[in-house]
């Protein structure tokens, strides 16, 4: 049996909002595998964005542990959880968070320059990354010129430049038209086949064409996970 790279073990958050406590993530047990494509969703408030960024060490567990590779991401030195969201996780956020007045090729390898790769090295590797998907013609373009569609897209070759074990998108289609979206979650199913893609999004019905997981979260607690029948290709 594959062992999986991600465990949710016991996971509660608890907020405190003036004089009253509200649990947003309620007794969360999960296991990830190597590869696949997740998607999350749920009604708002129901706790996704929250799971995310348990995930992503952004926030700390009231209790419980997030464990990526045998490792309880809570109980690391910051340091530490820097260089894990830097090197292990690529997350793709609805809105792109971009440097507009910056070309496409300087955001997608924005990460390697954070790690301290050459210039010379990661601007290579941008040009590699670029053309294997089809986006080299935006690569000498700013940002801040290119449609929303082609936004998203290089927020999603700047999550997977570091070549992380583990994606995670906070509604990636959510600000995109029909096409776009459709582009977008055809790059993350492609994605999906080397690594774990964690998609969190209210678009249900076009994400079940590509997911080949769906969980559910109803009040910070999971009302469903199941595999689809067919892993989708």
């Amino acid at each position: 049996m594959e062992t999986p790279i991600l465990q949710i073990q016991q996971l509660n958050k608890v907020f405190s909002l003036a004089q009253e406590k509200c649990a947003v993530i309620n007794n969360i047990t999960l296991s990830f595998s190597q590869s696949g494509f997740v998607l999350i969703s749920g009604k708002s408030g129901s706790g996704k964005s929250t799971l995310l960024n348990l995930i992503a060490g952004i926030i700390k567990p009231t209790t419980g542990h997030v464990v990526f590779e045998g490792r309880p991401v809570g109980e690391m030195a910051e340091k530490h959880i820097c260089a894990y969201r830097n090197r292990k996780i690529g997350y793709i956020f609805q809105h792109y968070n971009l440097f507009d007045k910056q070309s496409a090729l300087f955001n997608v390898i924005l990460p390697l320059l954070i790690d301290g790769r050459g210039i010379d090295k990661a601007y290579e590797m941008g040009r590699i990354l670029m053309r294997e998907y089809g986006m080299e013609e935006l690569a000498n373009q700013e940002v801040g010129k290119l449609s929303g569609g082609e936004k998203q897209r290089i927020a999603v070759l700047r999550a997977v430049i570091s070549n992380p074990s583990l994606v995670l998108a906070d509604e990636p289609t959510g600000a995109l038209d029909r096409q776009n979206a459709i582009k977008t979650m055809e790059m993350l199913q492609e994605i999906s086949k080397q690594k774990i893609v964690i998609v969190v999004s209210h678009d249900v019905d076009l994400a079940k064409n590509y997911a080949s997981r769906h969980i559910i979260l109803h009040n910070g607690a999971i009302a469903f996970d199941s595999l689809f029948n067919e892993i989708k290709q």
